[in-house]
């Protein structure tokens, strides 16, 4: 057998176990995505006061997430791209993201037309009354199963966490925030992006932020009855092997072709 052939198989066989594990969940019931391939993420102009970055530095920690993340998943067609720095109203740095209920209904004064903004925010309601929480995002303009634009906000209370992060940490917590923004909601798992916990070593995407960004953005139309997803993010549910297998055969031929190790 040959050297390829080993490598073939033995992922053959992962793909089968991990049919069995895997999980991914969205952010709302609609299990809506952005209509279009090509998605901009913007940040508002005003100051953050307690950041420790500017607006351009934020924009280029938003830049590096998505390259570094969700634009090397070649079983997805979704491209995300830096944006600029954009004038929005007062609002979006000291309004409520949500208006007051057990479900999230969005603000109107912070809907956003199109693609994603990031906006440092000064409200404590919007992260639980505490400067642990980084950051939070909703998908705050959504027609039927289209998402139209999104709100990520980010904790800019004084003492707030993400201040002291590292450079690594505050673009693994960006690309976390830009994928709930897309979609998707939170992995049970530690190791993956989009589990809800920051994790420091955090450097790549795990198979349910794979499998997710897949579902919601396949490069082809998916085949039907491969697997079953869960709409609510309390639950987990396994998504299509098809999916996995083809991202999963995929990466082993780039990392073939490119002459890589695989570990």
């Amino acid at each position: 057998m040959t050297v390829f052939g080993e490598i073939n198989m033995k992922y053959i066989i992962a793909f089968l176990f991990l049919q069995n594990t895997l999980a991914f969940t969205f952010n709302n019931t609609a299990g809506a995505a952005f209509g279009k391939d090509t998605v901009s993420v913007n940040v508002a102009s005003h100051t953050c006061n307690n950041l420790g970055v500017t607006n351009d530095e934020l924009l280029s920690l938003a830049g590096e997430a998505v390259y570094r993340f969700w634009n090397n998943v070649p079983t997805s067609r979704l491209t995300l791209t830096q944006g600029s720095i954009v004038s929005v109203a007062t609002a979006f740095q000291t309004g409520l993201i949500c208006q007051t209920g057990t479900n999230c209904t969005p603000t109107e004064a912070l809907k956003v037309s199109s693609d994603i903004l990031i906006s440092c925010n000064t409200n404590a309601t919007n992260f639980s009354n505490s400067v642990s929480v980084l950051g939070v995002t909703v998908p705050n303009n959504i027609t039927g199963k289209t998402i139209n634009g999104a709100l990520v906000l980010v904790n800019d209370q004084s003492g707030n966490s993400f201040q002291n992060k590292s450079r690594e940490e505050k673009i693994a917590i960006l690309a976390h925030e830009i994928g709930h923004a897309i979609g998707l909601g939170h992995s049970k798992h530690n190791d993956q992006l989009m589990h809800f916990e920051s994790i420091p070593t955090r450097k790549r995407l795990g198979w349910d932020d794979l499998n997710g960004i897949s579902w919601l953005y396949p490069m082809e139309q998916p085949i039907g009855g491969c697997g079953t997803v869960d709409f609510n993010q309390t639950n987990h549910k396994t998504g299509g092997f098809l999916v996995t297998f083809l991202i999963g055969l995929l990466i082993i031929v780039g990392l073939k072709i490119k002459g890589s190790v695989l570990s």
